[in-house]
């Protein structure tokens, strides 16, 4: 739905004025004090932006690409630029720094595949 503009199967769920404003970055390269890293936070999901490194989106994705992730199992994601969404979702709990890295591992790979 957020990758087409606010609609769901032909329904008009959000003005896409809305979803803009949503999908913005409103924190700029503030660094999360929990994450100890930039967020790029928007009202929900946070964006990719153009920093080295964002947790959960990898390095590969656009600077537009937003997402939100689960305590330690699950992320999900899309990328307005190609088109694509992923969602990631595990049973197996693990700490950072092993999550953090294996959610921008399985981001890697999907964008790589996509590229």
């Amino acid at each position: 739905m957020m990758l087409n503009g606010g609609e769901l199967a032909g329904t008009r769920l959000v003005s896409p004025r809305l979803l803009q404003y949503a999908i913005r970055n409103h924190t700029g390269d503030r660094v999360d004090a929990f994450m100890g890293m930039p967020m790029h936070r928007g009202l929900g999901p946070h964006l990719r932006g153009t920093t080295e490194n964002v947790r959960g989106l990898g390095a590969f994705a656009s600077p537009r690409a937003f997402g939100h992730g689960g305590v330690g199992t699950s992320y999900c994601w899309a990328d307005p630029d190609s088109g694509v969404s992923f969602a990631y979702i595990t049973n197996n709990r693990i700490p950072d720094p092993w999550h953090s890295k294996r959610l921008d591992q399985v981001a890697n790979l999907v964008h790589t595949a996509i590229i």
